[in-house]
């Protein structure tokens, strides 16, 4: 929580953006501060399926917003997330 405070005052109450997987999703997501996922999707031609994030479930209430098509394959997917809306310390109610 304090480094997502931190990070806040040091841009001024902009906008935060996190690079990560599945821990920082999911931790970010409990402090209620994930408005947008945005996701992108390498192809590989082997392994299975893995779940992104345990903490990330039906009730996230994830919006798909849109995608594009990347160099080399990738895709870029959009979505916003509903259903991480906490209040957190330093921001009025209902705010991010």
């Amino acid at each position: 929580m304090r480094l997502l405070e931190k990070l806040r005052s040091a841009n001024r109450g902009g906008d935060v953006h996190l690079v990560g997987g599945p821990r920082t999703i999911g931790t970010v997501h409990a402090l209620g501060a994930l408005d947008t996922l945005e996701l992108v999707v390498l192809p590989m031609l082997f392994g299975g399926g893995t779940q992104l994030t345990p903490m990330l479930g039906a009730d996230t209430g994830l919006t798909f917003r849109r995608e594009r098509a990347l160099p080399g394959g990738s895709v870029e997917i959009v979505y916003s997330c509903e259903g991480s809306r906490g209040d957190l310390p330093g921001r009025p109610a209902g705010q991010r």
